[in-house]
């Protein structure tokens, strides 16, 4: 992708994450210090639109991200630049360190994960010994203020193990994936961050972090790499 359409889209993103509101070609002429003018941004936005990175609703001329969209976004991040600030590293650090037994302490660094990244969290110390917590998190997303969303993401939550089953089997070992919409058994309307692991408690354990795809990638991706280091 050219360099200033990928500017722009990663401009739409990161706003849209934050605010959950279209964005426009005048505040990204305002905020994206961008070499040319707003005639310029909007036939740049309507160019990623015609690709499909974009969207608008019927009631905005503002555009939003598009599944494909943070796929791409997803796949371009430079996640070598990506760091965990001091006072969450430190926050994830202490969650386990109270002298307790593997799974209590690995249950209270899953409670930070989510309140930190105000997702949801599950991880599974064996496919049939699966612990999730933030689920209030998920629903307070304007993503899922529909009754019917919250029913359908509930139902997904409570039938964890069958979810899980082909998911487990396919996900590499040691790896974190970034798995945008349709490409988990979560259902499409969400994004997930996850990886298998391994130590000495645990021969094959599965932690997950699950948002709407209006996430905070980068920051939860610095997130799930620390939590991985250490659980």
């Amino acid at each position: 992708m050219e360099a200033r359409r990928q500017k722009l889209l990663n401009l739409v993103i990161d706003s849209y994450t934050k605010t959950a509101e279209p964005v426009g070609s005048r505040f990204l002429l305002s905020a994206g210090n961008l070499d040319c003018g707003e005639a310029t941004i909007r036939n740049e936005l309507r160019l990623l639109e015609e690709e499909g990175y974009l969207t608008h609703p019927h009631t905005s001329a503002g555009r939003v991200p598009t599944e494909k969209g943070y796929r791409h976004y997803v796949n371009n991040l430079d996640k070598n630049k990506i760091k965990l600030s001091k006072k969450e590293n430190n926050i994830l650090g202490l969650s386990i360190k109270e002298p307790q037994n593997y799974t209590s302490s690995r249950k209270n660094l899953a409670k930070a994960l989510s309140h930190l990244s105000t997702q949801a969290v599950l991880i599974a110390f064996s496919p049939d010994s699966i612990y999730y917590t933030g689920l209030s998190n998920l629903f307070s997303k304007p993503e899922f203020n529909q009754l019917e969303l919250v029913a359908g993401i509930s139902q997904v939550f409570d039938h964890c193990e069958q979810c899980l089953e082909k998911f487990y089997d396919d996900l590499p070992k040691n790896e974190l994936l970034v798995l945008v919409g349709a490409n988990h058994p979560f259902g499409d309307r969400l994004s997930v961050l996850a990886s298998k692991f391994s130590n000495q408690e645990v021969d094959n354990g599965l932690a997950v972090m699950l948002g709407p795809m209006r996430m905070d990638y980068k920051h939860n991706w610095s997130l799930m790499s620390k939590t991985l280091e250490i659980i």
